[in-house]
C-alpha cells in the first residue's frame, strides 16, 4: 500500500489544500526540523515567494503540528483582520493584539496565551513594545516567531515606523526556537538589512521562489498630463481594479475624480488616515465587487486576499522596483491574466538628491519604465533573477505607447511657428466654442477639438511638460515655437 505524504494529508485535511509546492514544503520542514532539534538547525530563515504563492500556508500548517504558539507580527491592521479571517475559518484558534483594546480584552488575551489556549498570536510591532507587553506574551510557549510583509522593515523601520528597528529585540527577547521573515520581494542590499536588524548577524536560511509573476502584463503609460492618462487608463482597463497613489491627499482627490468621470461606477478611496471601521466597511465593499475600483495609498493590500483584481495602476512609481512588484503582485492573485501599468513622465520629473540608496532605487525604477527594454526581465534584474521568457510587456510586444496629446499639440505649435501662445493652442485643442474665438476663427483650425475630452488645465500642463524638456520653446513676446532637434529625434514614434 502506498504511503500518504504527512504533510500533504493535514494541508489538504485543514486547508482544502492537495499539494505543496516545493518552496512550501521547504520552509515547512526547516520549522519542523527546529521543532525536533533547535541545537543543529538555523532558527532563521527569509523566504521570498511572490504574492499570491501560499505564503501564510508555509506558517498555519506548521502551527498545528508543533507545540508552543506561534507569534504573526504584522505591518498593518487590516492584513491582522485578515488573517484572522483565514485562520478562523481553518478552525485555527487565534487572537489579535493591537492597540485599542480595553484592560479586560488584554487580559483575557494574556490570559489566553499562558494557557496555552491558542496556536497563532498575532500583532504588531508596536504593541509587543509597549510597557509590559512582551512580559506578558512570554508567559506563553513562543515556538515560532513570523515577520510577514519583512520588506516594512528597511521601506519603513527608518522613516515612520521605528519599532521595525527593534525586531531583533523582540525576537532576541522571546527566544522562539525558530524566526522566519516572509517577503515578496528581495534584493540582496535588503537581505542584508533584515539580517542585519532581524537576525543579529545570523546568517539565515534563504528561501527563494521564482518571483517572476507570468501572468502579470507589465505596461508603461508615458504621460504629458496625468489626469487624462489615469482616466484613459482606468476606462481601458479591465476590472476590478487598484490605483496607486503615494499620498492620502493623492488619493482622496483622484478618486473624486473618477467618480465624477466614470458615471456609475463604484470608486473608493484608502488610505492609514481613514478610521478602523471606515476601512473596514471600504475593504468588504472592495473584496465582493466585480468591476470596482479603489484608490489607495500602500495602506491596502499587503495580504488582502482579494484573487481577482485584474488591473493595478500606479498613479505614482513607489519608492523601489521591490516595492512595485510587491504593489503590482496584488493584481491576479487567481493565477489568471492580469495588467500592471506604470505611468511615467513623459519628461523627467526632479529627481532626488543624488548617491543615497533611496535615489538610486527611485532612479532605477524610473528608468525601467523608460527604456525601451524588457520591463519583466529589468524588474527580475534588480531581484537578481534572470527571466528566460517574457509573457507580456509592451516593449516585448512592440506596443510602446506614445503619449496622448504629443503628435495633436506639437503638429499643432508647428504649423504655427511663432505665431501661436500657449492660451490659444488650449483653446484650439479644447475647441473652446467662446464667441472670441469663433469671432477669431479659430474653429477653422484642423487641430480644432482634437483633444476635446480634456480639461484647459490638462492641456496647459502638457504644454508645460513639452517646454520644460524643450521640445517647445518660448520667444520674448510669449509665442511658441518647436525645438527641431527635439522633433527630429521624436520622428521614429511619431
Amino acid at each position: 500500500m502506498e504511503e500518504k505524504d504527512y504533510l500533504n494529508q493535514v494541508a489538504k485535511e485543514h486547508f482544502g489544500i492537495p499539494y505543496l509546492f516545493p518552496y512550501q514544503r521547504l520552509t515547512i520542514s526547516n520549522i519542523l526540523d527546529c521543532a525536533a532539534d533547535p541545537v543543529e538547525n538555523n532558527p532563521a530563515q527569509i523566504v521570498i515567494l511572490p504574492t499570491g504563492a501560499g505564503k501564510s500556508l508555509c506558517f498555519m500548517l506548521p502551527a498545528l503540528l508543533t507545540q508552543g504558539i506561534t507569534l504573526i507580527i504584522f505591518p498593518l491592521l487590516s492584513l491582522m483582520a485578515d488573517q484572522k479571517r483565514r485562520l478562523d475559518s481553518a478552525g485555527i484558534p487565534s487572537l489579535i493584539l493591537r492597540g485599542g483594546l480595553f484592560k479586560e480584552e488584554r487580559e483575557q488575551a494574556f490570559d489566553r496565551i499562558r494557557n496555552g489556549e491558542v496556536k497563532i498570536v498575532i500583532a504588531n510591532p508596536e504593541i509587543l513594545l509597549a510597557p509590559g507587553v512582551l512580559e506578558k506574551v512570554k508567559q506563553g510557549n513562543i515556538f515560532h516567531v513570523v515577520i510577514d510583509e519583512a520588506h516594512t522593515v528597511s521601506q519603513w523601520g527608518d522613516t515612520f515606523r521605528s519599532a521595525y528597528l527593534q525586531l531583533g529585540q523582540i525576537v532576541a527577547n522571546l527566544k522562539p526556537k525558530v524566526t522566519t521573515a516572509f517577503t515578496a520581494t528581495a534584493s540582496a542590499e535588503i537581505l542584508d538589512r533584515f539580517a542585519e536588524i532581524i537576525f543579529g548577524g545570523i546568517q539565515p536560511n534563504i528561501i527563494r521562489a521564482d518571483p517572476d509573476r507570468p501572468n502579470i502584463r507589465y505596461d508603461a503609460h508615458p504621460y504629458l498630463s496625468k489626469d487624462a492618462a489615469l482616466l484613459k487608463a482606468v476606462q481601458e482597463a479591465e476590472k476590478p481594479l487598484i490605483v496607486f497613489c503615494s499620498s492620502r491627499e493623492g488619493t482622496e482627490i483622484t478618486a473624486r475624480r473618477l467618480k465624477k468621470h466614470l458615471k456609475g461606477q463604484e470608486v473608493w478611496f484608502y488610505h492609514a488616515g481613514l478610521t478602523r471601521e471606515e476601512k473596514k466597511k471600504i475593504e468588504e465593499k472592495f473584496f465582493v465587487s466585480a468591476d470596482g475600483v479603489l484608490v489607495a495609498t500602500c495602506a491596502y493590500g499587503m495580504g488582502v486576499d482579494k484573487s481577482n483584481i485584474r488591473t493595478v495602476i500606479h498613479a505614482d512609481l513607489p519608492s523601489s522596483a521591490e516595492a512595485y512588484l510587491q504593489e503590482s503582485g496584488r493584481g491576479g492573485r487567481d493565477r489568471k491574466q492580469a495588467y500592471a501599468v506604470a505611468l511615467v513622465p513623459f519628461v523627467p520629473e526632479q529627481q532626488p538628491e543624488p548617491g543615497t540608496p533611496d535615489a538610486r532605487r527611485r532612479m532605477e525604477l524610473y528608468h525601467i519604465f523608460t527604456a525601451p527594454e524588457c520591463r519583466r526581465k529589468a524588474l527580475l534584474h534588480i531581484l537578481e533573477h534572470e527571466s528566460q521568457l517574457c509573457t507580456g510587456c509592451d516593449v516585448c510586444d512592440r506596443k510602446i505607447k506614445v503619449p496622448e496629446g504629443l503628435f495633436e499639440i506639437l503638429d499643432l505649435v508647428c504649423r504655427n511657428n511663432r505665431h501661436i501662445t500657449a492660451q490659444k493652442v488650449s483653446y484650439i485643442l479644447k475647441g473652446n466654442l467662446s464667441p472670441e474665438n469663433i469671432q477669431k476663427g479659430l474653429y477653422r483650425s484642423k487641430s480644432w477639438g482634437l483633444l476635446s475630452h480634456w480639461d484647459e488645465k490638462e492641456i496647459q500642463e502638457a504644454l508645460h511638460m513639452l517646454t520644460q524638456g524643450n521640445y517647445i520653446k518660448i520667444t520674448y513676446n510669449k509665442k511658441l515655437c518647436i525645438n527641431v532637434e527635439k522633433r527630429v529625434a521624436l520622428q521614429d514614434i511619431m
